[in-house]
């Protein structure tokens, strides 16, 4: 080979080389690349796991650990769980189907959203008693009053029962009064019409409602959740103790109110 042929293939052969390098290099970065992503392909083909019901979960019932599962859920859903402590011994608010995320809005940590069967007393505070009424379809709101709901009660009475010119007279008597329970303590399910409600209010006004049970006719309103009050928490001074109340008749009746004067 003469010396004009070798320095032509030397060129040549650095081309060669940086070519191949070049090409090399670009599969390195490939394959680096590749591998940074690798956990983020994983994540959102196999989504966060989070809380689901692993079985149907019937509303206003206290959620078990045998209730939940963790499930890949891909986006995760907002107000989503990722730990199963996080639920368990929360109560359903509505009904919760097997294989449904489990999300905040959907549970509470009050009491007073659980059954009868879930809870070893119910919520009276200080001061204060539990009162059952009857109701039916078109005395309570066609059955929408659920635990938890406030209703406004109204009384239809005649005046001659307070010695007055007999005269039919309506009168909202109770405003705000918080629903502990609906139906009996054996019901499991809220969602046919039931025969009572059992209420939350003072000892001094469960005597006047005891008497409107007795001399009226009694009918519900339900309010709405923007207009409720805070559950009571603490005796009302009015009548702190259960000792407050002193009995009531007629007069005392419609003093509070007026349906001889109104």
């Amino acid at each position: 080979m003469s010396i004009a042929t070798a320095e032509i293939g030397r060129p040549r052969r650095g081309r060669l080389y940086i070519v191949i390098g070049a090409i090399l290099a670009v599969l390195a970065f490939a394959t680096a690349a590749g591998l940074a992503s690798l956990p983020l392909l994983q994540t959102s083909t196999s989504g966060t796991r989070v809380v689901v019901a692993k079985n149907n979960i019937s509303a206003r019932t206290k959620i078990q650990a045998s209730d939940l599962q963790l499930s890949a859920i891909n986006p995760a859903p907002p107000q989503a769980f990722l730990e199963l402590k996080e639920v368990v011994g929360k109560g359903a608010r509505v009904d919760i189907p097997a294989g449904l995320p489990v999300t905040a809005n959907l549970i509470t940590t009050s009491g007073d959203l659980l059954s009868s069967s879930d809870v070893a007393y119910l919520p009276i505070p200080s001061g204060y008693v539990a009162v059952t009424v009857p109701t039916g379809e078109q005395v309570g709101v066609g059955g929408y009053v659920q635990v938890g709901d406030r209703i406004t009660m109204l009384a239809t009475i005649n005046t001659s029962i307070f010695g007055a010119t007999p005269v039919s007279v309506v009168r909202t008597v109770f405003r705000d009064v918080d629903v502990i329970r609906v139906g009996p303590a054996s019901t499991q399910s809220t969602a046919q019409v039931t025969s009572s409600l059992t209420l939350l209010m003072t000892g001094c006004d469960s005597e006047y409602l005891f008497w409107l049970l007795n001399n009226a006719v009694l009918k519900y309103t339900l309010e709405s959740f923007t207009d409720y009050a805070a559950t009571p928490t603490q005796p009302d001074p009015s009548c702190p103790k259960l000792s407050s109340a002193g009995g009531v008749g007629p007069k005392e009746v419609d003093k509070r109110w007026h349906f001889t004067t109104g």
